[in-house]
């Protein structure tokens, strides 16, 4: 396996790029238990599978003669096999505050959480789908994490958004990214809450023209998408106004773009699928449906039979 090539055909890229190499993705030319992102200072690796050793050495002892080419001075490898993630520094010190940065807004990473750092870089598109379209709009953002989303809106110029998540310290992580682009707290509310508990809640904060959906695909006790996303979308008409938007994200290659659209069309009247959002760069496969989807479809409210709204 020859690591050398891999490593020294990676170039720093132009543009808001974070994955280097996609092995998961089918890129020729190395392993497929590997991939590589880029957030300066810092360039992780993370390992899917226990590579040989002989690599993991090589990871260890060679692979930090290329950093300095890709503008970085850290590598971290990222083990997530054997039942356990662990991350390990192997050249140089994590930052004290590491940031990714995208299109002029930052966003706080934590390589104490294990596998999630706080940050996925392979939505660049639908922060940036987000952002041209939120002027002058009430955004809910369910499944929140870290609130990258509620970022982008905000950048975008919405007037307020709702960002729900069950977990309380991914929601703080969000409110530090909102403080450190200079953003209004006043403009977003952070409910640290279940969400299948919470709809009376997010109706009584008014109604949204905009809908993010980025669940976990598998989370057990938490979600399962098979059984849960339709759950989620036969609330949304109580929640969205009479025109609205929805970006449905999964993350689950062992489901179709059909599922949401089957989804979305049986359990929400009124709505009808737009467009799928491209790959962001680094991370496309090819042929047949990727891993990640992620779909804008468009609400119009029907009438009742009465004429009535619902």
């Amino acid at each position: 396996m020859d690591m050398d090539r891999l490593f020294s055909t990676r170039v720093p890229p132009a543009g808001d790029r974070h994955r280097l190499f996609h092995g998961r993705g089918g890129e020729p030319g190395g392993p497929r238990w590997l991939t590589l992102d880029r957030y300066p200072p810092v360039l992780v690796a993370t390992l899917f599978s226990e590579p040989p050793a002989d690599v993991l050495d090589w990871l260890r002892g060679s692979a930090p003669a290329y950093l300095a080419a890709l503008g970085c001075d850290t590598l971290l490898l990222q083990h997530r096999y054997g039942g356990v993630v662990h991350n390990e520094v192997v050249a140089g010190a994590l930052p004290a505050e590491p940031l990714a940065r995208e299109q002029g807004l930052v966003y706080r990473l934590d390589f104490g959480r294990g596998q999630n750092i706080g940050f996925f870089g392979d939505m660049i598109a639908a922060r940036a789908w987000l952002r041209e379209r939120a002027a002058g709009k009430r955004v809910l953002n369910l499944f929140a994490f870290t609130c990258s989303f509620s970022v982008a809106a905000l950048a975008g110029g919405a007037e307020h958004v709702v960002n729900i998540d069950m977990s309380g310290a991914a929601l703080k992580l969000g409110r530090e990214n909102h403080r450190l682009n200079g953003l209004d707290p006043r403009r977003a509310d952070f409910l640290p809450y279940n969400l299948f508990r919470s709809w009376k809640k997010l109706h009584s904060l008014g109604r949204y023209d905009l809908v993010v959906i980025d669940p976990p695909s598998k989370q057990k006790g938490s979600f399962i998408a098979e059984r849960d996303y339709r759950r989620v979308v036969r609330q949304l008409h109580r929640l969205l106004r009479p025109e609205a938007d929805i970006l449905a994200c999964l993350n689950a290659p062992w489901l179709g773009e059909d599922f949401l659209d089957e989804t979305l069309s049986g359990n929400l009247p009124g709505s009808r699928r737009v467009a799928r959002l491209p790959a962001a760069p680094g991370f496309e496969e090819p042929g047949g449906d990727p891993a990640l989807k992620v779909i804008h479809y468009r609400y119009t409210r029907p009438a009742l039979a009465s004429g009535k709204d619902s």
